[in-house]
């Protein structure tokens, strides 16, 4: 079976069997069995998180990493490799990644007496559920001995073939909030009895929106998002106790600091005027994704070389979250985009329609075979980040 066949193949299969983050037992599985058929030998270093080597010649090794967790989504699509799996869904391209991997492990094998070096082959469970899997795939070792990483994402709406580089800053802090209000709760006809928290509630989130707006220069990126508000009981019962679920996204850590302290004082504000008591919860998440810029440029001039110079683009940061970020904290590296989308497929990624031009994923393996060959074969700039 030639390569473009086995990669279309195997991505289907990890379509059909998807399964949610720290639960890929049986993904972990496939994956090890297909890279034994290789001839390698895979090593499990979490309960569903793997390592494996391909040793080339030369000291230097160059990793390469697919995340493999699927998204708590019904798929809608109607095709032949539809999600078995009621309620959970590739819809963030893992798949796609985890095929392409296996697939630039067979062109590296083909080419292994040529490797100037060594590539580290990296599936890692759990991108999509903070704290992530990133973590701890660096504690059990998976960087060890590593001297660079790079990562590939598929895209839903960037058309296949164009490829997405990022010299710095890629992606944004992630955190998450959850504000507790607790008022007094009573009869709808007589609110001066009560303390409506609904009421609070809808203050407390325009005061937040005004954070950004107001407070925060207007040439740094920061978005605050309230997803979920939960409160009441019935149409006539004023709320004793609200809750409220959010996030925060920046690309800046005094920014991120700011916006933790102005949310703490707007709701001092609010207990100091309105009677309340409170309950604030902030969880810092995934940090900013950002490039070493030399390992950006050498895997663009792969990219060139592959998909065609026109097909190259460089977007402004996305405001997403990505674990990857937790590997360049620890070595130089780079995250890019790939597009999927065609003229019939042409979804978002996390939407139950998602979907890709399959077309495209033999040239995104050969894409992350050529840039991690090159990053051997150049010594990089690395004091240019």
């Amino acid at each position: 079976m030639e390569i473009n066949e086995y990669i279309i193949n195997i991505r289907e299969y990890f379509h059909k069997h998807p399964e949610l983050s720290f639960k890929e037992y049986s993904t972990a599985d496939k994956i090890e069995e297909e890279l034994t058929k290789m001839g390698l030998k895979p090593q499990r270093i979490t309960e569903t998180g793997i390592i494996c080597d391909i040793t080339g010649n030369g000291n230097k090794t160059v990793a390469i990493r697919s995340d493999i967790d699927a998204l708590p989504v019904m798929e809608e699509n109607d095709v032949k490799y539809k999600s078995e799996n009621s309620g959970i869904m590739h819809a963030c391209g893992h798949d796609a990644h985890m095929a392409m991997l296996l697939g630039a492990a067979k062109l590296l094998l083909e080419d292994k007496n040529n490797l100037n070096g060594n590539i580290r082959l990296i599936f890692q469970p759990a991108e999509e559920t903070p704290p992530g899997g990133a973590i701890e795939m660096i504690k059990n070792g998976a960087l060890k001995n590593v001297d660079y990483i790079i990562g590939q994402h598929i895209w839903g709406t960037l058309p296949a073939g164009k490829v997405a580089i990022y010299y710095k800053e890629m992606m944004a802090n992630a955190d998450e909030f959850t504000i507790k209000i607790h008022g007094k709760g009573g009869h709808g006809s007589a609110p001066q009895d009560s303390i409506d928290v609904i009421y609070i509630a809808s203050h407390l989130i325009e005061m937040v929106n005004t954070i950004v707006s107001r407070e925060i220069d207007p040439q740094e990126a920061a978005v605050i998002t309230i997803g979920r508000l939960d409160a009441g009981y019935r149409f006539n019962i004023i709320a004793a106790h609200a809750e409220l679920m959010g996030t925060v996204r920046t690309l800046n850590k005094d920014v991120q600091n700011k916006i933790i302290k102005r949310i703490e004082d707007i709701l001092k504000g609010l207990e100091l005027t309105y009677n309340i008591k409170y309950e604030y919860e902030y969880k810092k998440g995934y940090p900013v994704l950002i490039n070493n810029t030399e390992i950006s440029k050498i895997i663009e001039k792969a990219a060139e070389t592959t998909f065609g110079k026109d097909n190259i683009t460089h977007p402004k940061p996305n405001m997403g979250g990505e674990d990857f970020a937790f590997y360049l904290e620890k070595i130089p590296g780079a995250y890019y985009v790939l597009g999927g989308a065609n003229d019939k497929i042409n979804s978002p990624n996390h939407s139950p329609t998602f979907d890709i031009d399959e077309s495209v994923l033999y040239r995104g393996a050969l894409l992350l075979k050529n840039s991690a060959e090159s990053i051997l074969n150049i010594k990089p700039n690395l004091n240019s980040i």
